[in-house]
């Protein structure tokens, strides 16, 4: 018989993904978590019965949370990750020339099985001397962080579980207090069509702390709906005015597939649709 999964993305309406075979399926303390294949998109990882990310399409949402913030930063020399449990984004986070990457994850199993079953999105990420895995809660380390950085990306599921404090004002704020003089904080933000609600409460989060908010889009194929958006508060470089010959020159040797200077001038145009939220 075969097996299918729904990815709910609301009350009214889901993905669904053929699952051509299970090859884990366990519950961590925080969390289900499984990977699956699927002919279209590979192999998938999903955590209570949302898919986080599969090989075929990793690369947008990974190259869209990473580089756009990273480059609006005119010299990043280091980078906090929260979540990321895959690796994906701190894979791609090193492709710049920082100094030292800590990476954030509060289960260590969502890492194990990616090293085991999905070894392609991470890379040789959790290998570089400037790679430092902390396997605990990013809401109760960044309260205590010790360092500044120039760049924080949150890459969190949805507000549910272990994800609830991650999409709240106070982290938002505690995070603010963790970066430079100049950081720039960013985080995935929902559905630019069912989850309008939380873009405008992670807006409204962020200007409490930051003077400058942007919020931008993507198209990931994995996630329902497939629009997707990022949010961005900065506390002084502006990353929807970044010059494309910057964004060519600082991106060059990265084999990038989706990002690139005309997708960032895009990815921050937005929608009529989404405007009222945007101006707000």
């Amino acid at each position: 018989m075969t097996q299918w999964l729904k990815d709910l993305g609301g009350d009214t309406f889901a993905h669904s993904y053929r699952l051509d075979e299970i090859l884990f399926d366990d519950h961590s303390p925080y969390q289900h978590v499984q990977v699956a294949c699927n002919e279209l998109f590979g192999t998938m990882l999903i955590l209570d019965d949302a898919v986080q990310t599969t090989t075929a399409d990793e690369f947008i949402y990974h190259e869209m949370l990473a580089h756009v913030p990273l480059v609006a930063h005119p010299k990043p020399r280091s980078l906090l990750i929260i979540g990321g449990g895959d690796g994906g984004l701190l894979e791609e986070g090193l492709k710049h020339p920082l100094d030292r990457a800590v990476m954030v994850e509060i289960d260590r199993m969502v890492v194990d099985v990616t090293l085991r079953y999905l070894p392609g999105i991470p890379g040789k990420a959790f290998e570089d001397p400037r790679a430092d895995l902390r396997i605990e809660d990013g809401f109760a380390y960044v309260r205590n962080v010790p360092a500044k950085f120039d760049v924080v990306l949150v890459d969190s599921t949805d507000p549910k579980g272990p994800s609830v404090p991650l999409f709240g004002e106070a982290f938002y704020g505690d995070l603010a207090q963790a970066l430079s003089d100049d950081g720039i904080l960013a985080v995935q933000s929902g559905s630019p069509w069912y989850q309008r609600d939380l873009i405008a409460q992670v807006r409204a989060g962020l200007r409490k702390h930051f003077p400058i908010v942007r919020t931008y889009v993507g198209l990931v194929p994995t996630y329902p709906g497939v629009y997707w958006s990022f949010s961005i508060g900065s506390k002084r470089h502006d990353p929807a005015t970044v010059a494309d010959a910057a964004i060519a020159a600082r991106t060059a040797s990265f084999d990038l597939r989706y990002y690139d200077a005309a997708q960032h001038r895009a990815a921050f145009s937005g929608p009529a649709f989404l405007r009222p939220v945007l101006d707000t």
